[in-house]
């Protein structure tokens, strides 16, 4: 008897959901539209009566604002997110020919995968990149580069890289900033 109960709720209870969703499609078919928030709810209503409110063109000018704060509209380079536009621009251009594993421009940091020049090299690297500062600086961007080597047995094996691969890597991405910075003056 405790097997027939099972079997049956087992069939039951799909077509219960079933009926309960479909009768809940007439939602899809709503013309549903967001409440503005109350305080300002009788400047709009005034604003309408007049003819001078026009809902579309706010939400428009809302977006742009939130767009500006991200990108960084007219910041010369600064976004609303504390990271140099031109360093974070020339860093993922010079850094393009790697795999990216990981880049978040709300942090400032791009990870990039591990990457040999063909498959039959010895040695393999990944580099960090931290865009640590608002302003086009030479301390403003710090590059580790971290390498591996293949050994006799095929294993890759952690190597220390030399500071200077990683001095020309900041002074390149650098210099492409600055041109950047340039070209978006001119």
């Amino acid at each position: 008897m405790n097997i027939i109960n099972k079997f049956i709720s087992l069939l039951i209870m799909p077509c219960l959901c079933i009926i309960t969703i479909s009768n809940c499609s007439y939602l899809e078919d709503a013309d549903i539209k967001r409440a503005p928030p109350q305080e300002d709810l009788a400047i709009q209503r005034e604003k309408e009566r007049r003819g001078v409110y026009d809902p579309e063109a706010e939400e428009q000018t809302l977006l742009k604002g939130l767009f500006d704060n991200i990108t960084g509209g007219d910041n010369k380079g600064l976004t609303g997110i504390g990271v140099n536009t031109f360093l974070w621009r020339a860093t993922l251009d010079r850094l393009s020919f790697m795999p990216l594993e990981s880049a978040d421009p709300f942090g400032g940091v791009i990870i990039t995968d591990w990457y040999a020049n063909s498959e039959t090299s010895k040695e393999k690297f990944k580099i960090v990149a931290y865009i640590i500062g608002k302003e086009l600086k030479v301390n403003a961007i710090k590059v580790s580069v971290f390498k591996k080597i293949k050994n006799d047995n095929d294993e890759w094996v952690d190597k220390k890289t030399n500071e200077a691969l990683s001095n020309k890597i900041e002074d390149a991405i650098l210099t492409s900033a600055r041109k950047y910075k340039i070209e978006n003056i001119n």
